[in-house]
């Protein structure tokens, strides 16, 4: 028996038949009487087919879904009469691609078969529209978006378990949303599930924010939502800058500071001899086992500055000996003491070197270091001084540690200064904004479901590498706490071509390369 109701429908919804197939790439003539921008039916308006819309395909028992991509329209120049529309005159020709096909009246992406030739066209019913657009498994809880912007009464949706159990990108030209859509699905995440039992202890969310668009806006005049995507408790936010000392730190825990990758991350350490010495410095106990010793750690210093005004080497650098000492009274920072600068300030003005001879002499009273006795007189300026080494902190006495064992290698020929002396010059650099952003403490860093951490106010250079140590040190953390996978790590980047870009020349190609395979093996 007839379904007269279905003829009806497929009599309205057919547009057109298929008149070419190349792989995915589909053209359809459309019927001429097809040709108008809505069609009638039952009493209401139906939107025809249009470039953007979407076509069904039937071969047999098989339906295929495609995307009208673009259309071709001609003028018939046959044969006119006076009875005839004027929309007859032409011919329209659609170019379209295929993009899925329904299964059980699901919509399935991807491609199972092709057309063929005079396979019919029909325009998509109302609930074969919304398959379509339908992002949610069956039994998968759903989180809403929004509606579509060229049909508002089609709500869209997505799944949890499908768009939070992979990676995922939100691409788009400027301004066209990505940060509100970002905003917009973990906003609904929160509101749904964060007092779930179990989501908590188990789930773990840290937003990278590059302009400071997911910190909360209390106190901001004329701002309708104070809370971004979730308030507190639910969401932590650190507000870093490298241009205040009073801003928020991130808490990093005392072997993370002390860890040899810490450093090479941080200082853009080259990976053939700059990383190897930092991994030698920091694994080595020599260090450790004088600091607690003042007199011993003193006699080292002492030591290491006879033996550079002792040298007779060209490359040596003559103020090297100046620059050791006040090295060492930047690690000190408020331990440095008065004497101490008086010491630098005796070694500035009365430590000369002459030209002519090729050596080191003091001033005043005259004492060249060529002749013996010159220990014995150099010495003890040193090794007088009371610095207590204990109380540097530790970003401080890793650095300290750098400084001290660059100056010996420099000084007794086993290292090139041109390869390490970069690395001295970004530390010195770099030291007083880490010391801002970062502080030593067994507070969890990410203690609370949503952490953000905001980089609108750090300087370029910490921007590049702040990521990456966040990121690295929560995957490390989980691989060592988590084994059994029972817990969950979400990394999310907002702006994330601004450490992600392989086009990015502001640093080296190898240290490039570094960053990406880092986040790739993440």
């Amino acid at each position: 028996m007839i379904d007269q109701p279905l003829l009806q429908d497929e009599s309205v919804f057919r547009v057109g038949r298929v008149i070419s197939v190349e792989g995915r790439r589909v053209r359809v003539a459309v019927d001429r009487l097809k040709n108008g921008s809505h069609l009638l039916y039952q009493g209401g308006i139906v939107r025809n087919i249009a470039v953007g819309s979407y076509l069904k395909i039937s071969k047999g028992f098989t339906d295929m879904i495609a995307k009208v991509d673009g259309e071709h329209v001609s003028e018939d120049r046959g044969t006119h009469t006076h009875y005839r529309r004027s929309v007859d005159d032409f011919t329209r020709t659609l170019d379209v691609s295929l993009i899925g096909f329904l299964h059980n009246d699901t919509f399935q992406r991807g491609i199972r078969e092709l057309p063929l030739l005079d396979n019919e066209c029909f325009i998509l019913t109302q609930a074969e529209f919304q398959s379509v657009h339908q992002f949610v498994q069956p039994g998968d809880a759903a989180l809403p978006l929004g509606v579509l912007a060229m049909e508002p009464t089609q709500e869209v949706a997505i799944g949890v378990d499908a768009i939070f159990a992979s990676h995922i990108g939100i691409f788009g030209n400027t301004g066209s949303g990505k940060s509100y859509t970002l905003a917009k699905i973990y906003h609904e995440l929160f509101e749904q599930f964060s007092a779930a039992p179990g989501f908590s202890e188990r789930a773990q969310f840290l937003l990278i924010d590059f302009n400071g668009e997911y910190v909360d806006r209390v106190g901001v005049p004329g701002a309708h939502a104070t809370e971004v995507i979730a308030g507190f408790p639910t969401k932590k936010s650190y507000v870093l800058s490298t241009r205040s000392d009073t801003s928020d730190k991130l808490p990093l825990p005392k072997s993370a500071v002390h860890d040899p990758l810490f450093w090479t991350v941080l200082l853009d350490a080259t990976e053939k001899t700059q990383a190897p010495f930092i991994s030698r410095v920091l694994t080595s106990d020599y260090w450790d086992n004088l600091i607690p010793d003042p007199s011993a750690l003193l006699d080292v210093i002492a030591e290491i500055i006879c033996r550079a005004t002792k040298n007779t080497d060209p490359a040596i650098d003559r103020q090297l000996t100046v620059n050791f000492l006040e090295e060492i009274r930047d690690c000190l920072g408020a331990a440095a003491t008065p004497e101490f600068d008086e010491v630098i300030q005796d070694f500035r003005f009365n430590l000369q070197f002459h030209s002519m001879q090729k050596t080191f002499f003091w001033s005043s009273p005259t004492t060249w270091a060529n002749n013996t006795g010159w220990d014995e007189f150099l010495t003890p300026k040193i090794t007088a001084l009371d610095l207590d080494f204990v109380t540097i902190e530790d970003i401080d006495l890793v650095r300290f540690k750098i400084v001290m064992q660059y100056y010996r290698d420099i000084i007794s020929g086993y290292s090139n200064r041109e390869h390490l002396g970069p690395l001295i010059k970004r530390m010195n650099e770099r030291v007083p904004s880490i010391k801002k952003l970062i502080r030593v403490s067994d507070d969890g860093l990410a203690e609370h479901p949503l952490t953000v951490v905001s980089l609108r106010d750090v300087n370029l250079a910490m921007r590049k590498v702040i990521p990456m140590i966040l990121c690295k040190q929560l995957y490390d953390h989980k691989k060592e706490t988590d084994p059994s996978g029972e817990r969950y790590l979400n990394l999310i980047i907002d702006e994330a071509h601004n450490i992600l870009s392989t086009q990015s020349t502001r640093e080296s190609e190898a240290w490039r390369d570094y960053r990406l395979e880092t986040f790739e093996e993440i």
